[in-house]
């Protein structure tokens, strides 16, 4: 049962992040185990289940598949910290791939913690299919903006510098039609709540009001697959 994280999970993110080499973590790998990686499965225990009833019976759950990994991958960066000082949590459907699939994420991180819905990395597809429903169908964004705001969430994504916005998008909705990528981020979370056991309703309870929005991204997705098949079918 999740009791909270416990206090050994922050010192051990300060300790790995001056201390970023294979010889630390081997040394300390019974702690990451016990301090890191054992309460993150614990949280994702308790929110798994109430994922499937809440949100979609096909939601991937299980926790290896959940949690990041603290390895890092160095092939394509400058940075060569073989070991991250932070981890995350996502929560997709099961089966599909990280890149272009909409997903509820939950971080920690030394410094601070969040959580929110969204699509990871570039997909021009995906948010093509978003902007098409923008101009035929503005309303279906418009009524997630207030469930945004009560909750405090934000909507952040890098944005297109020279793409014109058509006049029938609502002003509202022109940050979101200009994203190479969206996402809605929590901006009020506190890095004491992770040491509550009501964190796993806290989180949760935001996940189920940003529901339409997961169901939004994945509608998207969705069709943007749906697209491509036929596309690669009539060649």
């Amino acid at each position: 049962m999740f009791q909270g994280f416990g206090e050994g999970l922050i010192p051990f993110f300060l300790d790995l992040r001056f201390h970023n080499d294979k010889s630390f973590m081997d040394a300390n790998r019974e702690r990451y185990y016990r301090d890191v990686r054992q309460p993150f499965y614990d949280f994702i225990g308790a929110m798994g289940p109430l994922l499937q009833q809440k949100i979609s019976e096909d939601m991937e759950v299980r926790p290896n598949k959940c949690l990041s990994r603290i390895n890092r991958d160095t092939r394509f960066t400058k940075d060569k910290s073989p070991y991250r000082d932070h981890l995350w949590v996502s929560f997709r459907q099961q089966a599909m791939p990280n890149d272009g699939t909409p997903f509820y994420w939950f971080e920690v991180s030394p410094e601070h913690v969040n959580w929110g819905v969204g699509i990871w990395g570039e997909n021009r597809d995906i948010m093509d299919v978003m902007r098409r429903r923008m101009v035929a169908h503005p309303e279906e964004f418009l009524r997630i903006l207030p469930v945004l705001k009560k909750r405090n969430f934000t909507l952040d994504g890098d944005e297109w510098k020279k793409m014109t916005v058509p006049e029938e998008v609502p002003a509202a909705l022109k940050p979101w039609y200009l994203k190479k990528y969206v996402y809605a981020e929590k901006q009020d979370a506190s890095l004491q709540w992770i040491f509550s056991p009501g964190l796993v309703n806290r989180v949760m309870e935001d996940y189920e009001a940003l529901a339409p929005l997961y169901w939004m991204f994945r509608g998207c997705a969705e069709e943007a697959m749906n697209v491509m098949d036929e596309m690669g079918g009539n060649v």
